[in-house]
């Protein structure tokens, strides 16, 4: 909110310069007070839209925009309504009032516009179109300096990780996850003592949260391997037990498997089952190095997720063992599910600035003309 504040006042001074008058006193008291009231309008549908309340957090941005149609928060509040669209699931509706708002505020309020980039991501992202998706996020980072520092330095590279680790781009999905790794440090680390569970339980979800809107039985393997680089975040996020983002990364995450399932569950021939349940078994491993030891406490979020992975774990079983057939795992799989297998591995050890890979960061590809304009 701070970042829209500033790009207000910003129009506020250049509105005086126009019209070469100096405010007086009791204008800029009612100046002052009418930017406080609108405001707070903001700041309360923004905490509806934060609790998922979808549609009500629409009606309260575009009631906004009816009575408000000259406010320095207008296209606050727009964007504010192409968010709660993304939340219903009508994403093109979405990516395109995303790229109406960063067109109008590219030149006079470059953090709205940066925002509505990153945005735009993840309507791309679940039309399925990988293409926009990376684009829309380079185009952010280029401009980043207009963005949340954790978004910048820590959100956007996550994404990236992602969506080139679902490509089998790996060189690049380590490149981005160790970028992401030392911006979240270096933003804690300047952050200090002032650190907040819930900005950055918030954070994790936003660096950890993949759709599976367009997912299938085609690019299931895909899917897999991306969620791989940033599940991580969803479990980080449940553990710093945040009554409002440590519930979101939770069902996040169930609704990530229970969906994966669904797609193991309904193939069509043994031979796609068996692929995707292997698939899903090396998925549901890499998660389980994440649960905390025997005699750690976990919290409520925690619990209810590791009990519903076991969940699918067990039907995945069912599916693929009940016929009484077997199926060949993965050398992954096999290690880990091995009754011989070797002690469990720290999670931490895990994490890509253990590894430290000095592999350079990609080149932009980002195609000549932009695909979001």
């Amino acid at each position: 909110m701070k970042l829209i504040l500033a790009a207000s006042l910003f129009l506020l001074s250049g509105c005086a310069s126009l019209f070469g008058d100096r405010l007086t006193e009791e204008q800029q008291i009612q100046v002052q007070v009418q930017r406080a009231s609108e405001e707070a309008e903001i700041l309360n549908a923004e905490k509806v839209l934060e609790k998922g309340r979808y549609e009500e957090a629409g009606i309260l941005f575009r009631d906004f925009q009816g009575r408000r149609s000259q406010s320095i928060f207008y296209q606050s509040a727009r964007l504010g309504e192409a968010q709660s669209l993304e939340g219903l699931g009508r994403y093109q509706e979405a990516a395109d009032l995303y790229r109406d708002i960063y067109l109008k505020t590219l030149k006079h309020q470059p953090e709205i516009a940066a925002l509505a980039l990153y945005r735009m991501s993840f309507a791309y992202e679940a039309l399925g179109d990988d293409l926009k998706t990376v684009a829309a996020l380079l185009d952010a980072k280029r401009i980043g300096e207009h963005l949340p520092v954790e978004v910048a330095q820590a959100e956007i590279p996550a994404r990236l990780a992602a969506v080139y680790g679902r490509q089998g781009r790996d060189a690049e999905a380590i490149a981005y996850l160790n970028e992401a790794e030392k911006g979240i440090t270096k933003v804690m680390a300047e952050k200090g003592p002032q650190v907040k569970a819930d900005w950055l339980a918030k954070t994790y979800v936003q660096m950890g949260s993949v759709s599976t809107n367009q997912l299938s039985a085609d690019n299931f393997s895909e899917f897999a391997q991306g969620q791989k680089w940033v599940q991580v975040y969803l479990i980080k996020a449940m553990r710093l037990n945040d009554s409002t983002w440590s519930p979101r990364a939770q069902t996040k995450l169930q609704e990530t498997y229970r969906d994966l399932y669904t797609q193991v569950e309904s193939a069509k021939t043994r031979e796609v089952q068996n692929r995707l349940g292997g698939d899903l078994f090396d998925l549901m491993d890499q998660a389980d190095l994440y649960r905390p030891i025997a005699g750690q406490k976990m919290n409520s979020y925690e619990q209810a997720f590791f009990v519903y992975l076991s969940e699918v774990r067990k039907k995945t079983e069912k599916q693929i063992y009940g016929s009484g057939e077997t199926m060949s795992l993965t050398e992954e799989s096999q290690k880990l599910n091995s009754l011989k297998r070797s002690g469990r591995v720290k999670a931490d050890s895990l994490l890509p600035e253990e590894k430290k890979p000095s592999i350079p960061l990609p080149p932009k590809v980002v195609p000549e003309e932009d695909p979001n304009l």
